[in-house]
């Protein structure tokens, strides 16, 4: 059973091999409307068929004049009108191709209130934390407004969408004006007066140099200890290593870690890496934890989600209560997923499944969704997850920001309905009664667009509206958290040194 990923990794196709006339290219639109209604169990949940369909008719209005580039943005706005962010045009293929073509620089932006701030700088000259006025000579508004429509969306979050927004900015610039360089204005913050200054993109092929001066590596599940040591040795050295090559090139990490007093674990997807390492370096950090009798730190910040087995393993090491995790499934059986379904279900597993399907959820699940007639939909139940004698007992607290999605969602709302512990930072992409998920890759048949389309519901919890869910508040809010000397620290801080049981 999986979850979709989120990701600012699901925005578009940059299709520039492609001569397509205009009028049959509205073919698009048609067979996009036809995917979302056999593909989704109930895609207008949130929204209505009604804003579905007249969002469509203007996006065939504007379909005949646009451009390449501009039919990517305007596919990804129609799928927002679902308020699915499972289901969205696939960013890494148009990203990569503009990168191919026209380069990449070593830039990061951060969106608040509609304005654009850049927030890491690898570029010399260009300093962090300063206002953009504008990109290659247009405003920096403009941009902003493409760059939230490239975007993701799960129910109404606004807040969250701009921080998957702020990862398109540089690659829709390059892209819509044709360049390998970006120009960028800005406001001085001594002077107060407006500052341009040209850069050079690099190719892909010297992207990972220089990207290296703003960018660090770490596990997927990397622990940190009060006292500042890491999980094993070997992550000693590495944070080490990292520590001085960013103090070489005059950089501090952005995202801090670490904090005297409490355990932290930072989880930075549920779907990458290898099974059993994620579960081994999991269970290990736990029980050092226990060991230390300190709190711990959950940190989902940019955790797009993945698997949700993985999420719900997390659980199981706080859990002081049984819980639905997930309360249930809706599924729809497509041509599409009846293929890989089915796929899925003959290979190895089959025996299993069909040995366990009377007792164990996944085995059903992988049964059910293997045997759904096509068209039909069904709803699947769980059972209750129980609590581990062994689980963590102490305090918890769970960071978590716009860019924490799909599982990371459920997980924060499991944490803040149980009462387990507190949520700390930005709204999360998504609300508590569940998101949308297991989406599919189609390419739209004519441009060229690859769209991520969902194919389930994840329900947390019963709901009787989902158009009126919004998406799940901190317990202790962290404005414009993206700062590097913002509010945070001093939160979590006094959340570990003053908490009242």
């Amino acid at each position: 059973m999986h979850k979709g990923l989120v990701q600012w990794a699901i925005l578009g196709l940059l299709s520039t091999s492609l001569a397509v006339h205009p009028v049959h290219s509205q073919d698009d639109l048609d067979s996009l409307d036809s995917w979302v209604r056999s593909m989704h169990p109930d895609p207008f949940l949130r929204c209505g068929e009604t804003a579905w369909l007249t969002s469509l008719d203007q996006t065939r209005e504007k379909w005949m004049t646009a451009s390449s580039m501009e039919r990517i943005r305007l596919v990804n706005a129609q799928l927002q009108v679902l308020q699915d962010s499972h289901s969205a045009v696939s960013a890494y293929d148009w990203i990569w191709d503009v990168e191919r073509t026209y380069g990449t620089l070593p830039i990061r932006w951060a969106i608040e209130g509609g304005a654009l701030w850049v927030l890491d700088s690898g570029l010399p000259g260009l300093p962090e934390d300063v206002r953009v006025l504008a990109l290659n000579g247009r405003s920096a508004d403009g941009v902003v407004r493409d760059a939230m429509e490239l975007s993701t969306m799960e129910g109404p979050s606004a807040g969250p969408t701009s921080r998957t927004a702020a990862h398109n900015i540089t690659p829709w610039v390059l892209g819509t004006s044709r360049s390998s360089r970006l120009a960028v204005t800005w406001m001085d913050p001594t002077t107060l007066l407006p500052q341009t200054v040209s850069f050079e993109a690099v190719s892909w092929k010297q992207a990972r140099r220089a990207w290296a001066s703003i960018s660090t590596r770490r596990p997927v599940v990397d622990w940190s200890f009060p006292d500042g040591t890491r999980l094993t040795p070997k992550d000693d050295r590495r944070y080490a290593r990292e520590d001085q090559r960013l103090l070489d090139t005059g950089h501090a990490r952005r995202i801090q870690t670490h904090w005297p007093g409490a355990a932290t674990v930072k989880i930075t997807s549920f779907s990458d890496g290898p099974w059993g390492r994620f579960h081994r370096r999991l269970a290990k950090g736990f029980e050092r934890a226990k060991d230390l009798n300190c709190p711990v730190i959950i940190d989902l910040r940019g955790n797009p989600g993945g698997q949700s087995p993985r999420m719900e393993s997390l659980w199981r090491h706080i859990a002081t209560q049984p819980r639905h995790l997930p309360y249930a499934l809706v599924a729809k059986q497509s041509t599409i997923t009846a293929r890989a379904n089915g796929r899925y279900y003959k290979r190895l597993r089959k025996r299993w499944v069909d040995k366990h399907k009377d007792h164990s959820a996944d085995a059903k699940y992988i049964y059910t969704m293997a045997t759904l007639p096509l068209g039909e939909t069904d709803t699947l139940f769980f059972p209750k997850k129980g609590r581990s004698p062994h689980a963590f007992r102490g305090r918890v607290a769970v960071l978590m920001d716009g860019e924490s999605a799909s599982a990371s969602v459920s997980f924060a709302g499991a944490v803040q309905a149980s009462g387990r512990g507190t949520l700390i930072g930005e709204p999360c992409m998504g609300p508590q009664n569940g998101t949308m998920g297991n989406p599919y890759i189609r390419r739209l048949p004519l441009s060229g667009i690859v769209v991520s389309l969902s194919t389930a519901v994840y329900m947390a919890e019963p709901s009787d509206n989902w158009a009126t869910s919004r998406p799940i508040q901190p317990d202790l809010h962290i404005p414009a958290m993206w700062r590097r000397n913002g509010p945070l620290g001093q939160t979590v801080d006094d959340w570990i040194n003053n908490f009242q049981p």
